[in-house]
């Protein structure tokens, strides 16, 4: 999938009523679509081929030689995951958030957080996924930086401890969202209480003489 298909998820998960059943791309959320929803594809891609790239321009030649822009490079890339994610879902909370005020224009709804996409569970799953992916590839700066065998065991421990904690989050992400706001078009604005009735000049029931008969 990609990083919008996972931010779509969120907001599908947002929008959701909590008793209902989620569904996702017209069709029923399971553990395996949210699985493969997380999986920044677009981020891969880019990583992948620009590594590919420098491993090209290093040919021939020491492979340490283009280590410090390899290490560079993968965090960079480990930054602008999570940022991207967290604006792409940003975006689309905001259209939520304007489509609602213009079907009703007598609704007040607040802007989501900046910091709120950097918190969702899609958005951790997605970095996951990506470090280990960046660390375990082939033209991984910890492969020119390592032995064989310690490249080995790092792309192994990488690739277990991001199945794992991705296998983890995947099931959460099946189910709506819990808690109310659930999303920038639940945050309504805060209504002032009422303030009781405090005119002088009426004296209140309290105030008034009993009546008897």
């Amino acid at each position: 999938m990609s990083l919008s298909s996972v931010t779509t998820l969120a907001i599908t998960r947002d929008e959701t009523h909590p008793a209902a059943e989620l569904e996702f791309d017209n069709h029923r959320a399971t553990w395996g679509r949210a699985l493969v929803s997380v999986i920044p594809t677009e981020i891969l891609a880019v990583y992948t081929a620009s590594l590919g790239v420098a491993a090209g321009l290093a040919t021939g030649e020491d492979p340490r030689a283009y280590l410090p822009f390899r290490f560079a490079w993968y965090a960079a890339w480990l930054v602008a995951t999570p940022l991207i994610a967290s604006l792409l879902y940003l975006r689309k909370a905001e259209q939520v958030r304007r489509d609602k005020v213009k079907a009703d224009p007598g609704v007040t709804l607040l802007r989501a957080p900046w910091w709120t996409g950097l918190l969702r569970l899609e958005t951790v799953a997605a970095t996951v996924a990506a470090a280990a992916w960046f660390t375990a590839m082939p033209g991984s700066p910890w492969q020119a930086a390592l032995s064989g065998g310690a490249f080995m065991l790092t792309s192994m421990s990488a690739t277990t401890v991001g199945v794992l904690v991705v296998g983890v989050i995947a099931p959460l992400l099946t189910s709506p969202t819990s808690g109310l706001p659930r999303s920038a078009g639940d945050l309504a604005a805060p209504q002032a209480d009422p303030q009781p009735d405090t005119d002088p000049s009426d004296p209140g029931d309290d105030d008034r003489p009993a009546v008897t008969a």
